[in-house]
């Protein structure tokens, strides 16, 4: 973004506040900012609001704790940073990050009852990078004029949230029990922001999409919310487990300690010495250790994020201990009713000038292309396996030679048929409404096409929901006039479902002419419908993208050794 963008947003976000508003919570005072959507529609700000402890030296790698009530007046008029990031390094990147935004539309001064339903956000980034906050795009305008509060938290990413050494010294999922604490906030004060604690949304993408998945199979979570949206992502998407955990946290330490490479195993002093060295330390070892073990039989988006969940030993505290995929099948998750979706070509964002050399090398050996969920140890029947792969999606020719097979491959395998799976898991005990996001527009701001492939990319669907800056001819999208009629009415579909949802437990509960009076039908366990959401909606029947769903559904029952935990 470059330095005109960026005031240019700041103008748009902060421009229109009026002035300071103050709320009692049960933790103590905190000082937002009221503001004014484009369309006139008056709201309060709460920004880099203190939800957990600092989780610095010995709370670091450990379950997060609420913060402790002050005396003062907390300052949440500002944004304060956010968690470390893997891939990238920047100034906002700091431990103390257990912070989340809050945005109302309620008169705070007359009307802090209202009671309204509260949708919580939770963002992606492959659990290494991402934040909830108003400079990486997740504005609120548009919620605010749709009668429902929106919170957006930070949650503790790579080593910080995911490092494990599989037993209850270092459990893991440290990040996923941030998002608990989070919504535990949310029940104790959003009360005093003109929420309704028993009408709580919980929504998110990617990564957030897939921990919203592994919140609905944590028996911690129970009572926290009562609805659930999934964009583009699942707790069985391929790159959303780890499986390695211990090896790659004793090797995280390793770059800063090579004792830790070979000869020491202890859980207690791993943990002593991380929590003796700095911060940046630790993240600049996360992101050389990826440079170093990361390729194509190893590709983190296709076999599981070096820093992601894990099953933890049994114990009270535990977020999770049973394998994904079975629990959903056996109905073993927190029965709320569910909307999930993807959009029709995730992984155009792969599209770039080296894409060719990891064909290449899935050509070279196509073990690589093998899902490592499948658990197949024999090397010959991983290569029977690769070679079927290959000729499902490049029948004539090599994966390098066509890069549209190679996009198709990783759109399929890393997010389309773990997302139908869920779906079709789930709707044997919940309803659940499936999506397939295919228009293609200016706001969704795409750059990246390639003929013969689906035209939305992942991600594409949060500028539809989200104000943010796009550019210097658009810094602000939510200047409708900048955009086609197909494009608002993308935009307004978006709105309705997702609110509608979170209002009434279904996104078409009445008659409405801006969604063509559909009905959006419920996938059911013998019968898949989905809605289309493209130029226009279209209800269809089967699985979308069927061909491909139930190719890798045959190829797993003919080779995947159960049981399973992603898929």
């Amino acid at each position: 973004m470059s330095h005109f963008g960026l005031l240019t947003l700041i103008f748009f976000l902060f421009g229109s506040s009026q002035c300071d508003t103050v709320v009692e919570t049960a933790d103590g005072k905190i000082r937002g900012i009221l503001q004014t959507t484009r369309n006139g529609v008056n709201y309060s700000s709460f920004l880099g609001v203190r939800y957990g402890q600092n989780p610095i030296n010995e709370l670091r790698f450990q379950p997060p704790k609420a913060v402790e009530p002050w005396d003062d007046i907390f300052d949440a008029t500002e944004e304060k940073g956010y968690c470390y990031q893997v891939p990238f390094d920047s100034d906002l990147e700091t431990e103390d990050c257990l912070l989340l935004n809050l945005y109302t539309p309620v008169d705070l001064a007359s009307n802090a009852s209202a009671g309204l339903p509260v949708m919580f956000f939770i963002h992606g980034g492959g659990f290494v990078e991402g934040a909830g906050i108003l400079e990486v795009g997740v504005g609120p305008q548009f919620f605010m004029e749709y009668g429902v509060i929106m919170i957006a938290i930070n949650y503790r990413l790579g080593p910080f949230g995911f490092l494990s050494t599989g037993d209850s010294i270092i459990p893991g999922n440290a990040g996923m029990k941030d998002q608990l604490l989070a919504l535990q906030w949310v029940q104790r004060n959003i009360k005093y922001f003109g929420g309704d604690p028993e009408k709580v949304t919980i929504f998110g993408q990617s990564a957030g999409a897939a921990s919203v998945s592994y919140l609905l199979l944590s028996p911690l979570s129970e009572g926290l919310f009562r609805a659930a949206i999934l964009e583009s992502g699942s707790a069985l998407s391929p790159w959303a487990y780890q499986r390695d955990q211990v090896e790659i946290s004793y090797r995280t330490a390793g770059i800063l300690n090579s004792d830790f490479n070979t000869n020491n195993r202890n859980s207690t002093q791993l943990l002593e010495y991380l929590q003796s060295v700095t911060g940046k330390e630790i993240d600049g070892a996360s992101k050389n250790l990826t440079k170093k073990i990361e390729f194509p039989g190893n590709f983190q988006i296709s076999k599981g994020f070096y820093y992601s969940p894990v099953i933890e030993e049994e114990s009270e505290t535990a977020f999770l201990t049973k394998f994904q995929y079975e629990a959903f099948e056996n109905g073993s998750f927190y029965r709320v009713p569910v909307l999930i979706g993807f959009n029709a070509e995730e992984s155009l964002f792969m599209l770039s000038r080296t894409f060719h050399r990891t064909l290449k090398e899935y050509d070279n050996n196509t073990r690589y292309v093998v899902p490592f969920d499948m658990h197949i140890g024999n090397s010959d029947e991983l290569l029977t396996v690769g070679e079927s792969i290959k000729k499902f999606y490049t029948p004539d020719k090599n994966f390098e030679d066509n890069k549209l097979a190679g996009v198709q491959y990783h759109s399929n395998q890393d997010f389309d048929k773990s997302v139908i799976k869920q779906a079709e898991l789930q709707a044997s005990y919940v309803p659940v409404y499936f999506y397939e996001f295919t228009y293609s527009g200016k706001m969704g701001n795409n750059q990246k096409h390639l003929n013969g492939s689906g035209a939305v990319r992942h991600g594409e669907e949060q500028n539809y929901i989200f104000n943010r800056w796009y550019s210097e001819d658009i810094p602000d999208n939510t200047d409708l006039s900048k955009f086609s009629e197909q494009d608002i009415n993308v935009h307004y579909r978006f709105m309705t479902f997702f609110t509608n949802f979170a209002k009434y437990l279904n996104p078409t509960p009445q008659d409405d002419e801006t969604l063509q009076y559909i009905k959006w039908p419920t996938v059911e366990a013998e019968n898949f419908q989905y809605l289309e959401i493209g130029t226009n909606l279209t209800i269809k029947n089967g699985f979308p993208k069927s061909e491909m769903y139930l190719f890798w559904q045959d190829l797993y029952a003919a080779h995947g050794v159960k049981p399973y935990d992603t898929y």
